[in-house]
């Protein structure tokens, strides 16, 4: 799948980086001014008076979504593992040549050049409660993995499985035997909830643009191979759908509690992590922390799948208002093999009735 696109994603993430004020290296909840004991400087505020969340959101470091065992217990890195992770990453100039072994493929095609690599996060994983920092269990019986598999990146694979089940990845058996179920992010075709950074390095769930009015707030997410979505947010007031009713990026309602965005996404097509999408819904608190950066904090529920319900915390810096483009990640690859994956399945359907 073509990553060229991802150049200017890249770029621009390079840019906002130099134009942020760095969170505090003792980074928690708590804002830099709040930690210092000075008065909160006052959120951004739009024409009608609601805080101003517009412009255009990078990730702002490489956190991983589960904290490791080596981490138990453990919730910051000390500066001097923080400049070990990042010197680690030097060394690997990405795949800058063609590896003699055949078996790489393509794979070895993917150098630096298409790489976007974070600065490690000071926090050891992005989950934030419980606070070991990880999934909570699965309950007894619960129709999916629960923590199972869920894909590299933040789009069709941070959208995971379905009914608790695969087809959502594109890796259950039989999916791609026909056009109508085969998996939308090898071609390309939108990205799913819930959208997390979980490959940064081909930055992957790490951009995202926010545009309001009074009654609905708008979501651009663009997410590498997985494509674009356009997530829209009411604000009028609205319930949420009949339950039968059921959406690709679900069915969101929000409202302000304080300078807060809290919204509420259900009625999903297809579940997270194995999730029950009758039962499974997202809590979402949008802060805008100051003029460069904005805290988002997603919680998941789900009682038929998870003991408790889980949350993570991501934080995001502003890029320039005149910079702020966003490029779609395009890529064929996919569109390309439908020839190939589809005849494939034809001559083994033949090869059966033989």
């Amino acid at each position: 799948m073509s990553r060229l696109s991802l150049l200017p994603v890249s770029a621009l993430a390079a840019l906002a980086l130099m134009a942020q004020t760095p969170a505090p290296k003792s980074a928690t909840t708590k804002s830099a001014s709040s930690k210092s004991g000075a008065a909160k400087p006052a959120a951004p505020r739009t024409p009608w008076g609601d805080p101003d969340l517009q412009g255009t959101w990078f990730v702002l470091a490489d956190v991983p979504l589960e904290r490791s065992a080596a981490n138990a217990n453990k919730e910051f890195l000390t500066d001097e593992e923080i400049e070990a992770a990042d010197r680690a990453k030097g060394l690997n100039p990405g795949r800058n040549a063609r590896a003699a072994d055949a078996a790489q493929d393509v794979s070895g095609a993917y150098n630096a050049v298409f790489n976007s690599v974070l600065k490690t996060g000071r926090r050891t994983s992005m989950i934030i409660d419980p606070p070991n920092g990880r999934i909570p269990p699965p309950v007894p019986g619960a129709q999916g993995p629960g923590r199972g598999f869920a894909g590299g990146g933040g789009g069709a694979a941070a959208g995971g499985q379905g009914r608790g089940g695969a087809g959502a990845l594109g890796i259950a058996p039989g999916v791609n035997d026909n056009p109508e179920t085969i998996a939308q992010s090898p071609r390309c075709l939108g990205v799913p909830m819930p959208f997390l950074p979980l490959n940064t390095l081909f930055a992957q769930g790490t951009v995202m643009q926010l545009v309001q009015s009074p009654k609905s707030i708008g979501i651009y997410m663009e997410d590498d191979h997985a494509g674009g979505g356009n997530r829209v947010i009411y604000m009028d007031g609205r319930p949420h759908p009949p339950a039968v009713m059921k959406y690709y990026l679900g069915h969101s309602v929000g409202h302000w509690e304080g300078n807060t965005l809290v919204v509420e996404t259900t009625n999903f097509s297809q579940g997270f992590r194995g999730s029950n999408i009758e039962t499974y819904k997202m809590i979402e608190h949008f802060t805008r922390v100051d003029a460069n950066n904005l805290r988002r904090e997603i919680t998941f529920d789900d009682p038929k799948t998870w003991s408790r319900p889980w949350t993570v915390q991501i934080e995001m810096g502003k890029t320039d208002d005149h910079r702020h483009m966003i490029f779609d990640s395009a890529c064929h690859e996919g569109n390309y093999g439908m020839t190939g994956i589809l005849a494939g399945s034809r001559r083994e359907e033949q090869a059966a009735k033989k």
